[in-house]
């Protein structure tokens, strides 16, 4: 008895330290695969927000570039410096000729219209004999500082007049950086000195300086505001280095103004710290907000910036981590599999010997066989490509792999890739067997475009395996993922195409709301992040804004540019599109309640709306947003029958039906939400022919 013991012991305890070795190394060589495919999907993420980010630096850097060049040939005008320097030699501008007093005046003006420095667009205009303060505008100085001539209303802040100064004194162009004026507006100038007509002597001071004032949101932070093809979460912000910390000089996403935000440099793991230390750099941290993001920076050679392209991290990575689990999920059972094949192999051999009969060997055969087949089959009905490579040929493959070379396994076995699959593919399989045995762990590769015969894009990992008996195998498998990638794209692009025709049809048939859907979208979406809206629903509101008034197709088309009030027979048919719109969107599978928000968005708290008078809590909180944005873009847009009404007129009459028709959260949230959108002023003004701008 104590000699069976032992000998039970002795045989059963190897074999199993060597599978819990087996299983280990296997685990570990998963993890670190996958860990690799997590590393090649920054890098990629890298390489994209790097092409994003180097575009919007240069829309930036030209931009700075083109003020620097208005103030530059203002200064070599030979007419403005002749002048600047009679008025600079009687000491006082009220000698001067009233002619060049004039010129000078016509000549900033003019330049301050052509360059966006005059007041901003869309003021209301106010009599000439009325000093009205501007943000932007044109100012000359002489040398001692003195005001020589400026646009109307401009005022000078101790910020620019400092930087005149400077630039008087050092002889040099400069830009005056971010700082808000006495009105609480976010300004930056851009200054340079005056020089004598005759620079005959090459020490020559300057005899003045002309600075140009500009309003940062109207022309600057619209660059950066411009959406780019990436993510939803995709942001682009400027920093600035202000003593030991950073400041974030342009408006954050999340409703922050600029100037607001300051950094101190000792919080070195914050994104925006890590992107201002290293520009040009890839980061993967956390950013002031406390969101994992991914950033690159670039410095701007034109002005003390750097800028900071940056998406989040989670949504950033989405598609990669279902991919890493699909590896692991896939790997895992592979390595399974292999582990089980290579007990029962374990198991055949110690029964072998510790039987003598021959009754008993045939027994322990056939179980063999039967765990064989087993084996077998469930490789044959994986529909992935299985095959273990001994050397440079065959020494096993699946019904799958067979399937697709139009060969029978059996008949595969014992051949080279190359005879099997063609040099090409051969040479990919056979270099990932080789690093797999030199490395001892898993290499991955993607075989494409029907290389080899094997059909669509093939994903293929060798894994070194050990089997008794047997040495320098290496299990591969291939998956196809074109199916995958194709059924995703073609659905993503339907959809996409599908909204831009029903948009475009609409745009077409009713003139006047040219444009309405999409402003709706973009009003509803900024509404849904204020009020903290998941990605899902802000992505199901989006579409449902953008398909509201395909409807609108099946009505007249002289009904919708009518250009009188429509009677109450009319009205019904107009409302009659609600309908329209939800028959024609039947049967479309949409990620969301898209077809229920659109039923709702013209219903009201108090029952007063359409199509079913519902009220209070039987509306759909998205839905509640789309009225309000609906409304918002219907009241502000111009129309056949009225002009468009202006952004605070129309804020004034949601706000006063505020808990009768419209939510009350969500009025408030647009108040906030349109204090940062400016160029929605535009939209009340008509275009050239009369119609919506």
């Amino acid at each position: 008895m104590v000699m069976k013991k032992l000998s039970w012991r002795s045989g059963w305890l190897p074999a199993l330290l060597g599978l819990v070795g087996l299983s280990v190394i296997g685990a570990w060589s998963i993890q670190a695969y996958v860990e690799k495919e997590k590393s090649r999907d920054l890098h990629a993420w890298e390489t994209l927000l790097g092409v994003v980010a180097d575009g919007r630096a240069q829309s930036v850097g030209q931009w700075a570039d083109s003020q620097k060049l208005v103030l530059k040939e203002l200064a070599e005008n030979a007419s403005l410096r002749f002048y600047v320097a009679q008025l600079a030699a009687s000491g006082s501008g009220e000698s001067a000729d009233a002619a060049q007093l004039g010129y000078l005046r016509n000549l900033l003006e003019s330049t301050a219209g052509r360059a966006g420095f005059s007041a901003a667009t869309g003021a209301a205009r106010i009599p000439a004999n009325v000093d009205q303060a501007s943000d932007s505008g044109l100012i000359i100085v002489d040398a001692a500082g003195r005001k020589v001539m400026d646009t109307a209303g401009f005022r000078l802040d101790k910020a620019l007049e400092a930087g005149l100064r400077q630039a008087i004194e050092q002889g040099q162009p400069m830009i005056v950086d971010f700082h808000e004026n006495a009105r609480g507006e976010v300004v930056l100038g851009f200054i340079a000195p005056i020089y004598p007509v005759s620079l005959s002597d090459s020490g020559a001071r300057p005899i003045g300086a002309i600075a140009g004032v500009k309003r940062a949101r109207d022309e600057l932070f619209p660059l950066l505001a411009r959406k780019s093809t990436m993510l939803v979460s995709g942001e682009a912000i400027l920093l600035r280095r202000e003593a030991e910390a950073i400041d974030i000089v342009s408006p954050l996403s999340d409703g922050t103004a600029a100037l607001r935000k300051r950094l101190p440099l000792t919080n070195a793991g914050v994104a925006e710290v890590q992107a201002w230390a290293s520009p040009g750099g890839f980061v993967a941290a956390t950013d002031h907000a406390g969101r994992e993001v991914l950033a690159v920076s670039r410095a701007l050679r034109q002005t003390p910036w750097v800028l900071i392209e940056k998406v989040d991290a989670a949504e950033a990575m989405r598609e990669s981590v279902g991919h890493q689990r699909f590896l692991m999920t896939s790997l895992t059972l592979a390595a399974l599999i292999v582990i089980a094949g290579l007990g029962a192999a374990w198991w055949h051999g110690a029964t072998v010997r510790e039987r003598s009969t021959a009754g008993l060997l045939r027994e322990k055969n056939e179980q063999l066989e039967r765990q064989s087949a087993l084996l077998q089959g469930v490789m044959d009905g994986s529909p992935d490509l299985l095959l273990i490579m001994a050397g440079e040929r065959l020494w096993y493959c699946n019904k799958a792999f067979g399937a697709r070379l139009g060969e029978a396994p059996e008949n595969l076995r014992g051949k080279t890739l190359s005879s099997v699959m063609g040099p090409a593919a051969a040479r990919i399989v056979e270099s990932m067997v080789e690093e797999s045995l030199a490395a001892s762990a898993p290499v991955s590769r993607m075989i494409e475009d029907d290389a080899g015969g094997l059909g669509g894009e093939q994903y293929f990992t060798a894994l070194p395996i050990h089997i008794p008996d047997e040495s320098g195998l290496v299990l591969c498998l291939g998956r196809d993922v074109s199916a995958q990638r194709a059924e995703q794209a073609k659905r993503q692009g339907l959809m996409k195409h599908l909204v831009a025709a029903l948009s475009s049809i609409v745009d077409l048939h009713d003139p006047y709301c040219a444009g309405h859907s999409m402003r709706t979208a973009q009003v509803a979406v900024a509404l849904a992040r204020e009020l903290g809206f998941d990605e899902a629903t802000q992505g199901a509101l989006e579409m449902a804004a953008r398909l509201a008034n395909v409807g609108k197709i099946f009505l007249p088309r002289e009904l919708l540019t009518k250009s009188e009030a429509l009677d109450p027979a009319e009205q019904v048919l107009v409302h009659s599109h609600v309908q329209h719109t939800l028959g024609l969107l039947k049967g479309i599978d949409f990620e969301g309640p898209v077809r229920e928000i659109i039923a709702q968005k013209s219903e009201h708290l108090d029952g007063s709306g359409y199509p079913a008078g519902l009220k209070e809590a039987e509306l759909l909180m998205p839905s509640r947003v789309l009225a309000v944005a609906n409304a918002f873009v219907a009241m502000v847009s111009a129309r056949a029958y009225r002009p468009g009404v202006s952004v605070q007129e129309t804020l004034d009459k949601l706000l006063a039906e505020a808990g009768q028709k419209y939510d009350r959260h969500v009025v408030a949230a647009l108040f906030h939400v349109a204090e940062n959108r400016p160029e929605w002023i535009s939209w009340s003004l008509p275009g050239q022919d009369g119609k919506p701008h």
